[in-house]
């Protein structure tokens, strides 16, 4: 093959854009979305509200460590770790706001048009996430580090480009005399020589190198391909906000779509695709959230304050991470229900309540497309039970039969309670049952 194979290939395959399809179940694909996004914003306004808590904590010398006292060099540090936070909740709360899950409730056949996603919308939501990555590992690292010169090279470098275009009134906001006295020696510095100077200082220059480091400091993540999701992530958002061909093409190029439909109305292929992207994005900027950006603050924390006080924050931060930790394991996943043979397809309405505390009501005739949570996307399966038993023992505690005509197990007396929880303790020594999902309440 020579480069004209391969630029005929080019030509007959990504010069006009093929139909789209939908490869995805989106009512659930909504429902993923909806609750991971919400608990992402969630936790992001638990980090928002902490702030003030931080920021008087960090003007009272009583709280902070001898080095960070004010009349020290390094308590210049304190107004910069409280403004490096604002910084990234505004950061944050842009992406939050841009994967929010479609809103279909007024979308009829003849205004399903509106649903259809481009490039407008693909470059809104990529170049939201390509600040946001760029955001939480550049800010993390500058939280672990606490390095005057390597903050002095984050500022003077974005300082030096701002100013070359900045207008008088943006310039007005930004520069006195002190800022531009900092600007004029970064100015005799060449431009190799930033990165090691008397002034400035960068160990890790590129993305890639500053995820490596973060996890060498802060320890390998929950999710080992986390490093890895990152820096596709960057790579991805970079061919949108670069104006890449590929995804300039993709976007900008309408293809002939048809109209699918569900319980909640028409949708189009390319509303699923722009959904499907949202979701893998939303579940990254988590675990990014979780893995980097708490950890660091959290040892920023450390690094400036008594232990005391850093104990203080550290609780708190680690329970906020435990609450978006719960949500990313709690969601899309697969749970099993123990049910008495013949009540499916009977006309009785099956109660099923999911892990994560929401209830759906599965009625007659029981389809097994409704199999599955509206709020976490987590799809059930139905094991049905003969005999007259009431319960069924598994690793995880005693979980009801549905159907069965016994109390809960917490209605029961406390005797027979113990006795459950001891079979449920020899059950757990030999062997890992399925996870029971009927009744959370009861599987402790």
């Amino acid at each position: 093959m020579n480069e004209i194979d391969v630029l005929k290939k080019i030509a007959s395959n990504l010069t006009e854009r093929k139909n789209s399809a939908a490869l995805s179940n989106y009512r659930v694909l909504c429902s993923n979305i909806a609750f991971l996004n919400k608990a992402f914003a969630t936790a992001i306004g638990t980090l928002r509200s902490l702030h003030s808590q931080i920021e008087s904590s960090l003007t009272n010398d009583l709280h902070l460590n001898s080095q960070y006292k004010s009349g020290t060099d390094l308590n210049a540090f304190v107004p910069i770790v409280s403004r490096l936070q604002l910084n990234s909740f505004s950061v944050f709360e842009k992406l939050a706001a841009l994967t929010e899950p479609d809103e279909r409730a007024h979308i009829t056949l003849e205004s399903v048009s509106a649903l259809s996603r481009g490039f407008d919308d693909y470059n809104d939501l990529v170049t939201a996430t390509r600040q946001y990555i760029d955001s939480i590992v550049s800010d993390s690292y500058q939280l672990c580090l606490l390095d005057p010169k390597s903050f002095n090279y984050h500022v003077l470098v974005s300082l030096n480009s701002f100013s070359k275009y900045a207008t008088k009134s943006l310039a007005h906001a930004l520069f006195n005399v002190e800022v531009e006295s900092a600007l004029n020696e970064f100015g005799t510095i060449k431009f190799k020589d930033w990165t090691k100077s008397h002034i400035t200082e960068c160990n890790h220059s590129t993305f890639a190198q500053k995820v490596d480091f973060l996890f060498s400091v802060l320890g390998a993540p929950t999710d080992p391909d986390l490093p890895d999701d990152l820096k596709n992530l960057f790579k991805f958002s970079s061919e949108f906000t670069h104006i890449g061909y590929i995804s300039t093409f993709f976007t900008s190029t309408a293809g002939a779509e048809v109209i699918f439909g569900d319980e909640d109305g028409p949708y189009l292929p390319s509303t699923e695709n722009f959904s499907e992207l949202k979701y893998e994005i939303l579940e990254t900027a988590c675990n990014a959230l979780l893995a980097t950006y708490i950890p660091s603050l959290i040892k920023c924390l450390e690094k400036l304050m008594l232990k005391s006080q850093a104990d203080k924050f550290s609780a708190l931060l680690h329970q906020s991470a435990a609450a978006l930790s719960d949500a990313i394991g709690t969601r899309n996943s697969k749970y099993f229900f123990f049910i008495k043979t013949g009540l499916i397809g009977s006309t009785s309405s099956i109660p099923l309540t999911c892990m994560c505390g929401e209830t759906r009501t599965w009625v007659p005739p029981h389809a097994t497309t409704d199999l599955y949570c509206t709020s976490c996307g987590s799809s059930f399966q139905l094991l049905e039970v003969d005999g007259d038993g009431g319960y069924i023992i598994t690793s995880n505690g005693p979980a009801k039969i549905i159907g069965a005509n016994v109390p809960d197990f917490h209605d029961l007396p406390m005797a027979e309670q113990i006795k459950l929880l001891k079979q449920c303790e020899e059950a757990a020594k030999s062997a890992h049952g399925p996870q029971p999902g009927s009744q959370p309440d009861a599987a402790q």
